[in-house]
């Protein structure tokens, strides 16, 4: 190796070395997740205590409200823990449980949704178009705080697939937001929750990513 050479590889050195910063390990995906916490229970609560409860509550009982929207809740949490997984590099999910983790947002509100269709079956009778365009818009709105935390603390991992670590967070962010917004919808008909509600967790997933793509390249 030539002098000159030596002398830029010890230059590079000195400059790396006068660079170097300690830095705070990175958490796991579960303790990162419970930075989300807070804010995902503003959003289960926000709707009801804004407006109120929906009016076949009784009919539906503690855990028809509550209950299940406590689980969906829980389960929005498990898929912004898994994007928090994703986001970090070498610790990416396979394409099945890529598929899994977004279908299980899809799954887990036609479930809930005809559970309480057997229960209880109000429908939307007039300015459907309105009711669908309240839900839609109150739910996609209470979803992006969640997302954008989720996308601070994902950017955060440097992830090297940041849309879909985003459209798993999105996802998750928008089913928290929905199972609070089930509490105050007092339509539980399947075509409506099926097209307005879930529409809105597909605009969270679809925020997500593009908020994860936006951050990468910062």
């Amino acid at each position: 190796m030539t002098d000159d050479a030596l002398r830029l590889s010890q230059e590079l050195r000195d400059r790396l070395a006068a660079d170097f910063q300690p830095v705070r390990p990175l958490r796991s995906p579960w303790m990162r997740t419970l930075v989300v916490v807070p804010v995902a229970v503003i959003a289960l609560f926000a709707a009801s205590i804004t407006f109120n409860v929906r009016s076949d509550a009784e009919r539906l009982g503690w855990i028809g409200v509550w209950g299940l929207s406590v689980l969906q809740f829980a389960i929005g949490l498990g898929v912004v823990a898994a994007a928090l997984r994703e986001s970090v590099p070498g610790r990416g999910w396979s394409r099945a449980a890529i598929a899994a983790w977004l279908a299980i947002p899809l799954g887990a509100m036609i479930a809930i949704t005809l559970f309480s269709w057997e229960t209880s079956q109000v429908m939307v009778r007039r300015q459907w178009w309105l009711v669908a365009g309240l839900c839609f818009s109150g739910s996609a709105a209470t979803a992006l705080p969640v997302v954008a935390l989720s996308a601070i603390l994902a950017a955060r991992a440097y992830p090297t697939r940041p849309a879909i670590a985003g459209a798993l967070f999105g996802a998750g962010s928008g089913l928290i937001a929905d199972a609070g917004w089930r509490v105050f919808c007092h339509f539980g008909e399947p075509a409506h929750v099926l097209s307005a509600h879930l529409a809105a967790v597909v605009m969270s997933a679809a925020i997500g990513s593009l908020l994860s793509m936006r951050l990468a390249r910062a």
